[in-house]
């Protein structure tokens, strides 16, 4: 893998691709190594976690990282696309604090978004939750597993196993509400949980909307399908919710997690010996390969 300036921009899932499996917080090499990419390109997190979550749990834990002298430059060169895809964020420096720069809408005509997650609640009960208010588009169900305050005291592998059953249980809701439910909705897996979004609301469009963003406000240019811009999740396979993030529609897409077979894209990440390498440690180093300076 050759250090290249072909990218112009680079956008992250943020569990499992910017974190460890199982942890709400980058190293603090994590850190040092989004620092200096967002000196060189414009930097995007799209991720399933709503704006304020972000916040406390991921933004605020970076910038504690980061000498207060530089935190502003580096939130001008980066931008946040929440709840999957389906809200985009973009730093304003006059306000000091994250603005909406695009939103797309609920499928009201599918089902009703309340009645869902009222429905969804008494469905999973006693191994999910509901986020009621939280999210402002996406309907997301956590596993009551995946304990911040307590995430020592579980193993990654029972939440990954819990999540598996609210995607069960949300999909056979689905079906009953409308066999054609996948016209109107995407269902992502992220291993902690499950989000329900908008068919077109996915982290692709996320993808569209930031590149179209940079054309608008910087004046970049990229080709149709902006496979200028770096992405990178951990969670490709069909309901995962890095699904669409990472299937190439738009970008050029790496996969730093598990193995997925007879697919073209996305891209793995190897180390110098052929190593496949996985989540945060495969993340720092595909910036480091791909980009000069970044070490």
């Amino acid at each position: 893998m050759k250090k290249t300036e072909k990218f112009k921009a680079a956008m992250f899932d943020f569990d499992g691709t910017v974190t460890e499996k199982g942890s709400i917080s980058p190293s603090d090499e994590m850190v040092n190594v989004l620092y200096k990419l967002a000196q060189k390109v414009p930097v995007a997190f799209c991720t399933g976690r709503q704006k304020d979550s972000f916040e406390e749990h991921g933004l605020k834990i970076i910038l504690s990282k980061i000498e207060p002298a530089r935190r502003q430059e580096f939130l001008e060169n980066l931008y946040l696309i929440a709840e999957n895809g389906s809200i985009g964020y973009v730093f304003d420096s006059g306000i000091d604090e994250y603005k909406e720069f695009y939103k797309v809408p609920w499928p009201e005509q599918l089902v009703e978004r309340k009645w869902l997650m009222d429905k969804l609640a008494e469905l999973t009960q006693g191994f999910g939750k509901v986020h009621y208010d939280k999210h402002q588009v996406v309907v997301v169900i956590g596993s009551n597993r995946h304990d911040e305050d307590k995430k020592e005291n579980n193993k990654i592998e029972d939440v990954y196993e819990t999540s598996d059953k609210i995607y069960d249980v949300t999909i056979k809701l689905l079906k009953e509400i409308s066999p054609n439910y996948a016209d109107f909705v995407n269902i992502g897996n992220s291993g902690i949980g499950v989000v329900i979004i908008p068919k077109n609301g996915d982290k692709d469009f996320g993808i569209f909307k930031f590149g179209e963003l940079l054309k608008e406000t910087r004046g970049m240019s990229f080709d149709a399908k902006f496979s200028e811009i770096l992405v990178v999740g951990d969670r490709p396979q069909l309901g995962g919710n890095d699904h669409e993030f990472l299937k190439g529609t738009y970008g050029t897409p790496y996969n730093v997690g598990e193995d997925i077979v007879d697919a073209k894209l996305p891209l793995d990440v190897y180390d110098k010996n052929g190593k496949k390498l996985l989540n945060a440690p495969a993340t720092i180093f595909l910036i480091k390969e791909l980009f000069n300076s970044i070490d």
